[in-house]
């Protein structure tokens, strides 16, 4: 691939990455006790009741919905049993007849989409009654950026106007790191300045889970490489979570991380939730990035509940 398109919107981005990540996969299930690397035909509740977990703790410890698709060599987290039933001061509820997420947010005084996280669900999955769904903190309680990423952003010599939108990526990997993605644009991509985005926000494979990385093109402001013509690359901020969202969600962590971003970023670039798109919105090429369980409506409701 040439000039400054996204990686996940080219077919063989993904094995070139892994192959350039360099990182070191397990080649045995018996790796760790914690960690179940998944194998041709397993599914979620074979590798669920195989560990005597509840398929809905497996699906929410990984960010997975139960109709999520899995793949050989994907990297489970598996639960420890019955830990998400009941976990130390959580609140749950039972889903009534005729409730709806709405509903029970409203009924809670918890915003729709904080509820919605919680509990690896988008804001169109449907519930039944008999569900126990897990309450996110009531009050005004706001995932917050570490201390380094918050300086960052206030310290990088932003001028008023440049950025007009903050567009959202997924990596289509399973795991990345900052120098793989970096090498890979510089060497691949012929990109002079490297990672295509000015953030990343790791998924515990490569990255820390929910960690946010900050790039040279946040703190020098430079131009982005996410996006296919140099005209948006000029008035874009690139932001990438590491991940496959065709195949699973984002992890909570990542979506924490991601709003407490995009909380700051508007704040600094003087801009509102209007300004937050999605590659698939923006760009003039046909993508599916940053994936259809990416959950774009969630985030604006919640960044627009604050």
């Amino acid at each position: 691939m040439r000039g400054p398109n996204l990686i996940s919107s080219w077919p063989g981005a993904a094995a070139l990455l892994g192959a350039a990540l360099g990182v070191w996969i397990c080649a045995t299930n018996a790796a760790s006790p914690e960690v179940y690397i998944v194998r041709k035909n397993d599914s979620l509740s074979q590798i669920a009741q195989a560990h005597g977990v509840r398929v809905q703790e497996l699906a929410r410890a990984n960010g997975l919905s139960l109709e999520s698709t899995i793949y050989a060599g994907q990297r489970l987290q598996i639960p420890r049993p019955g830990r998400d039933e009941e976990p130390h001061n959580a609140r749950t509820v039972t889903v009534r007849k005729n409730d709806s997420l709405t509903v029970i947010a409203r009924r809670h005084r918890v915003s729709v989409a904080a509820l919605a996280r919680a509990n690896g669900l988008s804001l169109d999955d449907v519930i039944r009654p008999g569900d126990k769904l897990r309450l996110p903190p009531a009050g005004p309680a706001r995932p917050a950026l570490e201390t380094r990423v918050q300086k960052a952003i206030d310290t990088a010599p932003v001028r008023r106007g440049t950025w007009k939108q903050i567009v959202i990526h997924h990596s289509a990997t399973p795991m990345a790191t900052i120098r793989g993605m970096d090498e890979y644009h510089r060497m691949e991509c012929k990109m002079e300045n490297g990672l295509a985005y000015h953030f990343v926000i790791g998924n515990g494979q490569g990255i820390p889970d929910g960690r946010v990385e900050v790039a040279n093109r946040w703190t020098k402001q430079l131009e982005g490489g996410h996006l296919s013509t140099r005209s948006q690359n000029l008035v874009s901020l690139g932001v990438c979570l590491v991940g496959h969202f065709d195949h699973h969600r984002p992890t909570p962590k990542q979506l924490a991380s991601l709003h407490a971003l995009l909380r700051a970023l508007i704040k600094r670039c003087g801009l509102g939730p209007s300004a937050i798109t999605t590659h698939q919105l923006a760009s003039k090429r046909h993508t599916r990035c940053p994936g259809k369980f990416f959950d774009l409506k969630a985030v604006l409701a919640e960044l627009r509940s604050d």
